[in-house]
């Protein structure tokens, strides 16, 4: 989280925290239909993804601007801000900073916590 909070203090209007990706990710054809296997059509540069964490961070006037203008097709504040051609830049994340989305997140986030305490003591 530091490093997001020095580089919008250093002036960019827009920042991320990402790690690179360590799975192969595939680009996939819609199915025909419901249940249909999907067609791989490419797979990506892998040392050119990142996979993006919170807190993102940003100058007030561009997040506001952003909210108030896109509405459509984003992921997060970050994506909103890219479709107004704002640059957004990546800084490094931490492997322990994943977002806690589905139960297997949750029982990963616990045995995190329960290691920090035993080495922590808290």
């Amino acid at each position: 989280m530091d490093a997001v909070i020095e580089a919008v203090r250093d002036g960019a209007p827009a920042v991320v925290p990402a790690l690179p990706l360590a799975d192969t990710v595939k680009e996939v054809a819609p199915a025909p239909a419901a249940g249909d296997p999907e067609q791989v059509v490419a797979t990506p540069e892998r040392s050119r993804l990142r996979a993006v964490q919170t807190p993102q961070g940003f100058d007030r006037e561009t997040l506001v601007r952003a909210h108030g203008s896109v509405t459509e097709n984003v992921t997060d504040d970050a994506s909103m801000v890219e479709q107004l051609g704002v640059p957004v830049v990546a800084v490094p994340g931490h492997e322990e900073a994943f977002k806690v989305t589905r139960p297997l997140d949750l029982v990963l986030a616990e045995a995190v916590l329960a290691r920090r305490r035993l080495n922590d003591g808290f």
